[in-house]
This record gives C-alpha cells, structure tokens and sequence, in this order.
C-alpha cells in the first residue's frame, strides 16, 4: 500500500484467522457475511474519493462556488428536486435513455454499401429504410 497506514489490532488478528482458513471455509463465511464480497479495496477507495474531489471542484468552478440549490436544473429538464422525487426506477430509466442516446460502439451502428469515393454529408439526418 502506497500510504502508510494504521491497521488496528483486530483486524490483523482477523487476517491471521482468515488465513488459515480453508477454501471451503472461505467460502462459507462469504455466504454468512455477503458484505466481504463486494467490500471495494483500499485503492478503490481512494480512486473514488479522487473522483469526489475532482468532479466537486471541476462543478465549483463552472459554476464560480455556488453550491446548487434543489431548484437548479439537473437532467432532462427536471431540477434536482424533481429528479430525486422520482421512484428509482424512473431515475435508472432517465439515466438509461441519455446513455442511449449516446452509444457510439461499433456494433451500435449499421453498416451501409457504398459506392467508392462516396461522402457522408455532415448534419443530414438518417432516413428509413424504403425511403
């Protein structure tokens, strides 16, 4: 680990006790405690809190210190208030349809003939099949 850190007592006893344990074991105590899977790790944690800090002083600045007020314009129109009104599904569906919209991977995308030396002209819209 790159910091120097504390490590309490406890938890270095309960290293030494999960060392020991078998495959098998390990696997039963992940079953009685599920939290030990999904535990992230310490450089995730820092990763995340490195995001945090980025992201919080990237928006100070854009929007010159003013923290935003729950009447602030958030996503698709809603203010932030309205969005966290919503029940979680509509949130994940909200979420879901703007990263739609915004799918650019290879396999996303259709595959047209062309004639050689054939340009796309910029801005026209796609039309239908038949059309």
């Amino acid at each position: 680990m790159g910091r120097a850190m504390t490590i309490p007592s406890h938890v270095r006893r309960l290293a030494q006790i999960l060392r020991r344990l078998t495959p098998e074991e390990m696997s039963q105590l992940v079953q009685l405690v599920p939290e030990l899977e999904r535990a992230p790790s310490a450089k995730v944690l820092e990763e995340e809190r490195e995001a945090v800090a980025y992201f919080r002083q990237a928006a100070s600045e854009l929007t010159g210190g003013r923290l935003p007020s729950l009447q602030d314009e958030f996503i698709a129109g809603l203010t932030y208030e309205a969005f966290f009104a919503l029940p979680e599904i509509e949130q994940d569906t909200l979420w879901a349809q703007i990263f739609a919209e915004e799918a650019t991977e290879p396999y996303d995308l259709e595959e047209h003939d062309a004639q050689p030396g054939a340009r796309v002209v910029a801005g026209q819209e796609r039309r239908s099949k038949g059309n």
